[in-house]
């Protein structure tokens, strides 16, 4: 009984991944199919799905169904596998029906001489025998001269013509998620795609003081202290408050509640220290090069203790801690880089380490990645974009300009005017209108922050005027995200590389065919809107994806037609054959590799969405 109110209660989210599914699988296969079509290629059958059929039906000499296991789809093009033997197939071809002095004729000759035949061809053959008409009726109309031109084979048409069909199904992808981008911003406004962060552990790092403590991948932290935190960056900003200091965390873990203590590593810049493994009262360098450095100017290294800092001595955990927030204070916790000397025990030689006076500040890191999740909501007013500063404001005083992209105000997030409005109203009474206003703005690719000592009590007292959207904005921005999905591999690839971005978070971001329903059914619920856009994106990133020149995929396939026209002599089919079956194994590894990661998080319950 309970897992069928749970079934039914759980009904619409069901159908919105069913229908999404199927919208993107028919989306991509109706490219290739109509390309196909439009140059002449024979098409017996388009699946949705896979498996045994639910239901078919033969249309214009194509046989459409819908099979069991929705995650998939196909279109079968004559002579598609170049390696198969045609006169085996279980598809008859024109020319087992055509009259031999049917040629050359026009197209309506040629299908006239095949009806003409009807009445000859045996039973078992008739489905197969309408098919081959229905294929020759919708033929493009001209005059055909040989039984090869008729067929429809893939591998006859020329090399640009086959192109044409491969790239046909990245090309309704594409199309048809602009339509729909276009059409949910004229409803609703501007997408907002916010990388946000939960209270809940994706990742205990090993030997961490998390790890030590007794924290689980799935646990969610619902106090630091006492003090109750609902958000990732809340939960980190409460940790980080006490380097070296212990602290009581409060934890959920299924229908559990317990209270963990915890002494957070301190963290200076590329620099981690445990205050728990000491030497004369000092704490053990134990990690060395965050940030994906793999060292720090100086030769410093795991096991090292620090006895003074900028040549002044240190003797205990809270000296080392606040000998480092004098630096970050004498520079204002600037983004300028400082110069800081650490002297090591049995060392009379002071190691020089170059780090951002703002990182300077040390932190409590408990050595845990919270779960990442991507916030939906539209922005119907303005962006958070500046569009212009008011001459004299304290906008202006604060330094900003034209095109800044402001993110963040004493931390909390801003994507709208609206969202400024409250974070100013807030900061400008109470306890939190205490010290500066800090805004983070990206510039020209690079963070920058201003400050403000003032307390305007909004936007316009502040001097700001933000982008307004507009439908054409709406339009730039689709072009821009999927131009964004296309080139994000190589990205993701190079700052892999050249260890700028964190492995792990590449890991927990993935997403597979589980991660991807476990998505739709979360905005399933949350409107017509943010449905129909997480369709739009993953329909443009199956697009994207399919792009790639790897072994089975589009891209790859497209690649080796190109190679054969410059080369005007084609690949051998068997070698291409069996390269794209191992590129087909490797994807498939990669697909279960994924599954596992998702099915993990579910098991844990951590949503991808919000």
């Amino acid at each position: 009984m309970f897992v069928l109110e749970w079934v039914l209660g759980n009904l619409p989210g069901f159908i919105a991944v069913l229908l999404a599914f199927g919208f993107i699988i028919f989306i991509h296969e109706s490219g290739h199919f109509l390309m196909a079509r439009k140059v002449g290629i024979r098409c017996p059958r388009f699946s949705l799905g896979f498996g045994p059929r639910l239901f078919s039906f033969d249309f214009r000499g194509t046989e459409f169904s819908v099979c069991v296991l929705p995650f998939g789809g196909f279109v079968q093009m004559l002579g598609e596998d170049p390696g198969s033997d045609e006169s085996q197939s279980e598809f008859k071809t024109v020319s087992n029906y055509l009259p031999e002095d049917a040629l050359p004729g026009t197209r309506d000759e040629v299908l006239a001489a095949l009806q003409s035949q009807a009445a000859r061809v045996p039973e078992q053959d008739a489905r197969d025998f309408q098919a081959v008409c229905g294929h020759v009726r919708y033929l493009p109309d001209r005059r055909y001269e040989t039984v090869k031109e008729l067929e429809g084979n893939f591998n006859d048409k020329t090399i640009l013509q086959r192109m044409l069909v491969v790239v046909g199904g990245v090309t309704m992808n594409f199309a048809s998620a602009l339509l729909l981008f276009w059409f949910v911003g004229a409803l609703y406004g501007l997408v907002d795609l916010t990388p946000n962060s939960l209270p809940q552990v994706m990742k205990v790092y090993e030997g961490s003081p998390a790890a030590v403590a007794g924290l689980k991948y799935g646990d969610r932290i619902d106090a630091v202290n006492g003090t109750p935190v609902v958000s990732g960056s809340e939960m980190v900003d409460a940790i980080e408050k006490y380097p070296g200091e212990p602290i009581r965390l409060t934890v959920s873990r299924g229908d559990q509640r317990l209270d963990l203590a915890v002494v957070p590593n301190i963290q200076v810049g590329g620099l981690t220290f445990h205050p728990e493994k000491v030497q004369n009262g000092l704490p053990q360098l134990v990690a060395v090069g965050a940030y994906g450095k793999d060292e720090v100017a100086g030769g410093l290294a795991s096991g090292d203790v620090i006895t003074a800092v900028d040549g002044q001595p240190v003797h205990s955990v809270p000296e080392l801690v606040e000998a480092f927030r004098r630096i970050s204070r004498a520079h204002s916790g600037a983004m300028e880089e400082v110069q800081v000397s650490l002297t090591r025990q049995g060392n009379p030689q002071p190691a020089a380490v170059s780090m951002l006076a703002l990182d300077a500040w040390p932190v409590g890191k408990i050595g845990i990645m919270p779960a990442q999740v991507t916030e939906f909501q539209f922005i119907d007013q303005t962006t958070n974009v500046v569009s212009g500063v008011v001459p004299g404001s304290p906008a202006q005083q604060a330094g900003f300009l034209p095109q800044d992209v402001l993110y963040l105000v004493n931390g909390r997030s801003i994507a709208d005017v609206d969202a400024l409005d409250g974070v100013l109203g807030e900061l400008s009474t109470g306890v939190a209108s205490d010290g500066p206003l800090r805004f983070d703005v990206a510039r020209a690719g690079e963070h920058v922050r201003l400050e403000l000592s003032s307390r305007p009590a909004n936007t316009g007292e502040l001097g700001l005027q933000l982008q307004p959207v507009t439908f054409g904005l709406v339009v730039k921005h689709s072009f821009w995200l999927i131009g964004k999905l296309i080139v994000a591999p190589v990205i993701i690839v190079q700052q892999l590389a050249a260890k700028v971005l964190n492995p792990d978070l590449v890991k927990a971001s993935m997403s597979g065919p589980i991660g991807i329903m476990q998505m739709i059914f979360e905005l399933s619920d949350q409107g017509l809107g943010k449905f129909l856009y997480i369709v739009a994106l993953i329909n443009a990133a199956v697009g994207a994806f399919n792009i790639i020149p790897f072994p089975a995929l589009d891209g790859a396939r497209l690649l080796v037609l190109a190679i054969g026209g410059l080369r005007g002599r084609e690949l051998d089919y068997k070698k291409e054959a069996l390269v794209h079956q191992v590129g087909l194994f490797v994807l498939l590894a990669v697909v279960l590799l994924v599954t596992f990661l998702d099915v993990q998080r579910l098991i844990a319950g951590v949503p991808l969405t919000q």
